[in-house]
C-alpha cells in the first residue's frame, strides 16, 4: 500500500511543473518587491498571478493566497485572462489537496472565460489563449485520472494534445504525452505506457529540455518497477538522479533516491535501502520538504520493520506522522497510524495498538481510501483475536472481507477500462470486419424471421400474462400499504391534537396554581412535579407521534431528527457537540422500527454522556455506504473499562440489543481518561 500511495504522488509530481526548479528563489523574492509598489492594475495581476504559480507545488495554502488576491483584483477589472488563470491556479492546488469538486469548478469556469474569449479575441492572440485551453484540459485530465475515472481523463489529455499540436506547442506536447502515459501505468498498460513515455522524451530531446529528461527517465523505473523488474526500474531511476544531480533539482533527488531504497527494500537489501532512505532525509531535511522527509522516515521505519526492531520503525514511523499531521493529507496520516498499530500489535501492546488502528480506520473513511480501510480491518481483527475477542475479530474480519473484495472488483474495473481504452484505438482497423459480420447477421435473421415471429408472439402473451398478475400483486399490496399508513396518520394525529393537548393544558394549569398559591410550599413542590411529569410524557409522546408518522420513514428524516435532539439536549448541559455528517444524505426508506430503535440508541448514548462522563465536547459522525450505514459517538470525557461486560449496565445492553434486533452491530471502545467512542452500524433498507 505504500508502495502505490507513494507512486500516485509521485505521479501527481510528474503532472505539475515546478515553479521553483523554473525560476529559483531570487525570482520569487523580486516578485515580491514589485507587488510592495505595484498599482492595481493589470501588471499587477500578472505579479499576483506569477507568486501564485511559484507557491502552488510546495506551499498551497500560499498560492490559494495570492490566487484569491489575483482573482479579486481581475474581476474588479474585468481582467477575463487575469480571472481564468487565477482559476487554473485554484483548481491545480485544489486538486493537490485532494478536493477535487471544487477544482472541477475552478477549471470549467477557466474553460468557460477562456472559449469567450476566443470568439472575440484577434488572430494574433489566439494562439496564447488556445496554450491556457490545452492547459485547462490537461489538468481537467488530472482531476478525473486522480479519481480513477481513466476513460473520461484520456479524452481531456487527449483533446489538450490536440490543440497542442495545432499550435506547436512542443512544451505542452511533452505534457500530454507524459500524462496519457500516466493513465496507461496506472491501468497496468505497461506497453501503452511505455510508448507515450517515449514520445514525451523524444520531444524533450529535439527542444533541448535536458532538465525533464530525468522525469522521463523516472517514469519508465516505475513502469519496470511495476512490473517486479528491480534491475531495470534502478538502472532507469540512477539515470533521473545523476541528471537530477547535474541540475541541483533537490525535490526529485528526494523522490528518485526514495525509490530507489524502495526497490533495494524489495529485493531484501536492508543496508542499501536504509543508505538511499538516509539520503533522501537529509537533503529533504536542507530544503526544508516535509513531504520528502516524511517518506524517508516512511522507508526508514519499514527497513527496521523488515529487520524486526519494532521499537525502531516506531520511532521513525512516529516522526513521519508528526511531519504528516503538520501537511495535513488525512490519507498519510492514516497508512502512518496503521503501520504504528501494525508495530504495537508485534510489541503485544494492545492498547496502543487499539489506539491508532482506530484512528487510521477514521481517517481511511474520511479519506475513502478503500485499501486502508481494508487494512484497518484486517489488523483489528487481529487484535481482537490477540484479545481473545473472537466475536468482534469475527466483525472485522467480515469488514476486512467486504472491503477486499470491493477491491478485486475495482482492479477488475480498470481491466476493463484497459480493454474499452485498448478497443477504441484498434476501432478503425476493425470497422471492415463488423461491418461484414453485420452483414451475415441479417442475412441469418433473415432465414429465421418466421419462426423468431412466431416466437416472438408466444413469448408476448406470456409475458403479458405475467405482467398482468404482478400488477394486480402490486395493486393489493399498494392498497395495503396505504390503509396501514393512513391509520398512523391517524393515531398520530389523536396523539397530537387530543392526548397532547390535555397534556399541554395539564403543563399550564399547574404551572398556573404555582403562582397563586405561592404559600403553600408543599402543594407547589406537588405542582411542580405535575408540571415536569407533564412535560416528559409530552416529549415521549412527540418521539411517538415521530416514529408513527409515514412521512418521516426515510434516511434524511432520521438524521435531521437526530441532529436536532443532540443539540438541544448537548446545548441545555452545557456540552458542545460538533458533527461531521455528508452534506447529501439520500433518500432512501427507512422503517419506523429501524428509526425506533436507531434513535433510542443514540438517545441513551447522549444521556449516559451527560449523566456519566464529564465530558466538555462530543463529536457525531456519520458513514454512509450502499446498503450500510454507520454512526460514531466521541467524547472526551473520563471514559471506563469495557472489557468485561459484566460491568455494562442496562443502558449499554439496550444499545446493543437495538442494534441486533435491526440487523445491525454495536461496538464500544474506552478507557480512563481516554474517552468513549461508540459505534453503531446498521442496514438501510
Amino acid at each position: 500500500m505504500k508502495k502505490a500511495l507513494f507512486l500516485l504522488f509521485s505521479i501527481v509530481f510528474l503532472m505539475n511543473q515546478s515553479y521553483a526548479q523554473k525560476r529559483g528563489k531570487e525570482k520569487i523574492d523580486s516578485l515580491f518587491s514589485v507587488l510592495k509598489t505595484a498599482k492595481e492594475d493589470t501588471s499587477k495581476i500578472k505579479t499576483l498571478n506569477a507568486l501564485a504559480s511559484g507557491f502552488q507545488d510546495n506551499n498551497p495554502d500560499t498560492a490559494i493566497y495570492f490566487a484569491k488576491e489575483e482573482l479579486a483584483l481581475a474581476t474588479k477589472l474585468n481582467y477575463k485572462i487575469g480571472i481564468a488563470k487565477a482559476n487554473i491556479i485554484m483548481g491545480n492546488v485544489l486538486l493537490r489537496l485532494g478536493n477535487y469538486e471544487k477544482a472541477m469548478k475552478n477549471l470549467n469556469n477557466a474553460l468557460t472565460l477562456i472559449d469567450e474569449l476566443l470568439t472575440s479575441a484577434a488572430t494574433s492572440n489566439k494562439s496564447y489563449i488556445l496554450k491556457g485551453k490545452a492547459t485547462v484540459y490537461n489538468s481537467i485530465g488530472n482531476v478525473l485520472s486522480d479519481q480513477g475515472k481513466y476513460p473520461e481523463a484520456l479524452k481531456n489529455y487527449f483533446t489538450s494534445l490536440q490543440i497542442s499540436q495545432g499550435i506547436g506547442d512542443k512544451q505542452q506536447i511533452t505534457f500530454a504525452n507524459n500524462d496519457i502515459g500516466d493513465v496507461y501505468l496506472r491501468t497496468g498498460n505497461y506497453p501503452e505506457a511505455l510508448k507515450y513515455y517515449l514520445i514525451s522524451l523524444k520531444l524533450k530531446e529535439e527542444i533541448g529540455d535536458k532538465r525533464n529528461l530525468a522525469a522521463s527517465y523516472h517514469n519508465i523505473g516505475m513502469i519496470y518497477e511495476e512490473q517486479g523488474n528491480y534491475p531495470e526500474a534502478l538502472k532507469n531511476y540512477s539515470a533521473a538522479l545523476k541528471l537530477n544531480e547535474e541540475f541541483g533539482n533537490k525535490d526529485w533527488e528526494i523522490r528518485n533516491l526514495k525509490v530507489i531504497g524502495d526497490n533495494y527494500l524489495e529485493q531484501g537489501n536492508y543496508s542499501e535501502a536504509l543508505k538511499n532512505f538516509s539520503a533522501s532525509l537529509k537533503i529533504a531535511d536542507e530544503v526544508k520538504s516535509k513531504e520528502g522527509m516524511f517518506y524517508a522516515y516512511l522507508g526508514i521505519g519499514d527497513v527496521y520493520n523488515k529487520q524486526g526492531n519494532f521499537t525502531e520503525s516506531l520511532k521513525n514511523y512516529f516522526t513521519g506522522l508528526k511531519i504528516i499531521e503538520e501537511i495535513g493529507y488525512k490519507v498519510l496520516i492514516a497508512e502512518c497510524c496503521i503501520a504504528i498499530g501494525e508495530d504495537y500489535i508485534k510489541l503485544k501492546n494492545t492498547t496502543e495498538a487499539s489506539r491508532y488502528l482506530d484512528k487510521g480506520l477514521l481517517l481511511a473513511k474520511e479519506s475513502r481510501s478503500l485499501p486502508d480501510i481494508e487494512d484497518s480491518y484486517m489488523r483489528l481483527a487481529t487484535l481482537d483475536s490477540l484479545q481473545g475477542n473472537f466475536k468482534q475479530a469475527f466483525v472485522n474480519y467480515k469488514m476486512f472481507i467486504t472491503y477486499r473484495d470491493s477491491a478485486v472488483n475495482r482492479k477488475n474495473a480498470e481491466k476493463t477500462m484497459q480493454i474499452q481504452m485498448q478497443y477504441d484505438f484498434d476501432k478503425k482497423e476493425s470497422l471492415a470486419k463488423a461491418e461484414q459480420e453485420k452483414k451475415d447477421v441479417i442475412a441469418l435473421k433473415e432465414v429465421q424471421k418466421q419462426k423468431l415471429l412466431r416466437n416472438a408472439l408466444i413469448g408476448g402473451f406470456a409475458f403479458l400474462l405475467i405482467l398482468g398478475v404482478i400488477i394486480f400483486v402490486i395493486m393489493i399490496q399498494y392498497r395495503e400499504i396505504r390503509a396501514i399508513k393512513k391509520e398512523r396518520n391517524r393515531i398520530s394525529g389523536e396523539l397530537h391534537d387530543d392526548i397532547g393537548a390535555d397534556l399541554n393544558r395539564i403543563t399550564m394549569v399547574s404551572q398556573l396554581l404555582q403562582k397563586k398559591t405561592n404559600k403553600d410550599r408543599e402543594l407547589q413542590e406537588q405542582l411542580v412535579i405535575i408540571s415536569e411529569a407533564g412535560k416528559m410524557v409530552l416529549g415521549n409522546i412527540g418521539e411517538i407521534i415521530w416514529t408513527m408518522n409515514p412521512q418521516q420513514d426515510n434516511l434524511e428524516g432520521l438524521v435531521a431528527h437526530i441532529r436536532r435532539f443532540v443539540s438541544e439536549y448537548l446545548e441545555l448541559n452545557r456540552i458542545e457537540v460538533g458533527f461531521a455528517f455528508p452534506d447529501d444524505i439520500p433518500e432512501r426508506p427507512v422503517s419506523d422500527k429501524y428509526r425506533r430503535n436507531i434513535f433510542l440508541a443514540i438517545k441513551e448514548a447522549i444521556y449516559n454522556i451527560t449523566k456519566y462522563s464529564k465530558a466538555t465536547r462530543v463529536q457525531l459522525s456519520m458513514n454512509l455506504e450502499k446498503r450500510m450505514a454507520g454512526i460514531e459517538i466521541h467524547d472526551n470525557g473520563t471514559g471506563f473499562s469495557v472489557k468485561d461486560k459484566q460491568n455494562w449496565g442496562n443502558g449499554l445492553r439496550n444499545m446493543d440489543q437495538r442494534m441486533k434486533d435491526i440487523g445491525g452491530n454495536f461496538r464500544i471502545s474506552s478507557g480512563k481518561d481516554q474517552g468513549t467512542l461508540i459505534n453503531l452500524n446498521f442496514p438501510v433498507r
